[in-house]
């Protein structure tokens, strides 16, 4: 490498001396002549633009974002007028029974979301998956499998029941739910005529499309969306919200592996799959979608704004409010909800593009206001506890009374844009609440199995009770709504025959096995006999000693010998 020539500070004396007796000196790299001033000055859009092929898009960015950033924000801010509401709220399809208001049932409304259409969709992809698994798999001989005959929509609304069942009566395994054993035995599920074994079989294959079509291994939600398009629609149909909606989003629990699991520390289950929903202010859900890390996104939007249009897609056009947190609240949100005649209210983050840097930067003290408008759209920031940045469409910088005092007995006020927040945007928060009440959800389950079970048995029975109640005279809590579907869904009488009474035998009894379609005599092993054998001497053992005998209980659904019979239907 060559070295640097050094020049004594006589040689840089001399050098400066010339460069400044040189008049027609220029950078060649930087050319400062008023003749270019102009030119050069103009717009750095169009050098970008004359160095990209692509130039129409870059063009088109930065004049949109010089408008943005030009943006007028006037201190005069004046009330704000409405789009009027056009839409219609309340119920749009027939529901049977509400005729009478006295003659509809929990599960009539609940049977309008979960229509025959859902259990048709159930019904068949679960049989289909079931043989997939009976041809593909390699199955033991003791396999369950082995036994599979396919299910019908009665069998699948009586394995709705049990599911909502579970919900209200926790024990700690499923299995336990068919224990005879004192601490854990139900008379609800001994009466039902459905076995451990037959329930388990149906959760393990219990599916909703078809996994051997082609395409759909690229598709992440394929495995649940037929389900929620189907039940979506028919809320659609069924029910449209008032004038005020609410987006936001919650977790289904889950700490499998999944590539679009989501991780939120703010919520109560932080790992999980994250659920977009769009609700009314009392907690009917409208509109479900899950992220899956493939959103579409609208021109012109980000990610979250895309996710708000998208939700609300057909609930624009109409003159409704949408309500919605800072992770969505964008200035380009609020002017693309304008053109489409809504308007939007919601908190706001501070980092946003194009925001007046008078609000966001303002020191205020407790109580204090400070308001910008421009376009119709106004952004204030209001200091309680702390800073509150809010955005909207319809709001000033009015401030009311609360009727609340101080502790120094002076007046509370509050603008009115976070009144109305707070007042409308608990839509969500009853949502997620009420579903978690009395939710089946195990740990135990796949993610696409846990999805469904929170739609159908979350969202769909909150928002049946809400129409329910909205309809009818009666006022039934939640508990007192999903007693109801369960007893309709099991077919079950007001009451059940105490557990403490003997059960009968002339109830369960004995009769042979039906054979073969050859004549063959059928035999099985005795249940009491293997259960014995299994615990002394092993699996192994008592599958090769445990006595076969041609008789069974049909109401139990299994195999027994007499002694054993005997021993476990006398009190």
């Amino acid at each position: 490498m060559a070295s640097r020539k050094k020049f004594s500070d006589l040689e840089i004396e001399k050098i400066l001396n010339d460069f400044s007796e040189d008049d027609s000196f220029q950078d060649p790299d930087n050319n400062f002549s008023d003749d270019n001033d102009g030119e050069n000055g103009a717009s750095s859009c169009d050098d970008a633009a004359d160095a990209d092929e692509d130039d129409n898009v870059l063009e088109e960015d930065c004049t949109t974002e010089a408008a943005d950033t030009n943006e007028l924000w006037s201190n005069n801010v004046s009330k704000l007028h409405r789009f009027p509401f056009t839409g219609i709220e309340g119920l749009k399809k027939y529901i049977p029974g509400t005729g009478s208001s006295n003659d509809l049932r929990p599960i009539d409304v609940f049977l309008s979301f979960c229509n025959q259409d859902v259990f048709e969709l159930i019904v068949e992809e679960t049989n289909r998956y079931a043989h997939q698994m009976i041809s593909k798999r390699a199955l033991t001989r003791s396999s369950r499998m082995n036994r599979w005959k396919d299910t019908d929509t009665m069998e699948i609304k009586k394995f709705f029941g049990i599911v909502m069942f579970m919900g209200l009566v926790h024990f700690p395994r499923i299995e336990y739910y068919w224990k005879k054993d004192s601490i854990y035995f139900h008379p609800l599920i001994h009466n039902i005529n459905m076995s451990y074994n037959r329930f388990t079989t149906l959760l393990r294959c219990w599916h909703f499309t078809d996994n051997e079509i082609p395409g759909m291994a690229t598709d992440r939600l394929f495995k649940v969306q037929p389900l929620i398009d189907v039940i979506m629609k028919n809320v659609n149909e069924i029910y449209s919200p008032g004038e005020v909606v609410v987006v936001d989003e919650t977790m289904i629990p889950f700490r499998g592996r999944l590539h679009f699991r989501q991780y939120n520390p703010s919520k109560s289950s932080r790992y999980g799959v994250k659920i977009y929903k769009l609700c009314t202010p009392t907690g009917f859900v409208c509109s479900f979608r899950i992220y899956c890390g493939q959103d579409p996104i609208i021109a012109g939007l980000d990610k979250s704004g895309s996710v708000v249009v998208s939700l609300g897609r057909d609930l624009l056009n109409e003159g409704r409010i949408f309500i919605i947190d800072n992770w969505y609240t964008s200035l380009p949100l609020a002017n693309y909800l304008r053109k489409k005649r809504t308007d939007v209210c919601g908190t706001l983050r501070k980092n946003r593009k194009n925001l007046p840097q008078a609000v966001v930067n303002a020191k205020l003290k407790h109580g204090e206001i400070i308001a910008r408008q421009a376009n119709n759209i106004t952004v204030l920031k209001w200091h309680d506890k702390r800073d509150v940045l809010m955005m909207s469409t319809f709001h000033d910088s009015e401030m009311i009374d609360t009727g609340k005092t101080d502790r120094q007995r002076n007046t509370v006020l509050k603008p009115t844009a976070v009144l109305d927040y707070n007042k409308w945007k608990q839509g969500i928060d009853v949502s997620d609440q009420m579903s978690t009440y009395y939710s089946p959800l195990r740990k135990s389950l796949i993610w696409y199995k846990k999805v469904a079970i929170e739609l159908i048995f979350g969202s769909i029975v909150v928002n049946s009770q809400l129409l329910f109640n909205n309809i009818t005279s009666q006022k039934l809590s939640l508990l007192q709504f999903t007693q109801e579907l369960v007893r309709s869904l099991l077919d079950l009488p007001n009451e059940l025959p105490n557990p403490t009474t003997p059960i009968s035998n002339n109830i369960h009894f004995l009769e042979k096995i039906p054979r073969k379609e050859d004549n063959k005599i059928v035999r099985k092993r005795c249940t009491e006999c293997y259960k014995g054998l299994k615990n002394t001497a092993g699996t192994s053992t008592a599958s090769r000693k445990t006595k076969q005998v041609d008789t069974e209980c049909k109401i139990c659904e299994k195999a027994f010998c007499i002694p054993c019979f005997a021993a476990t239907h006398t009190r």
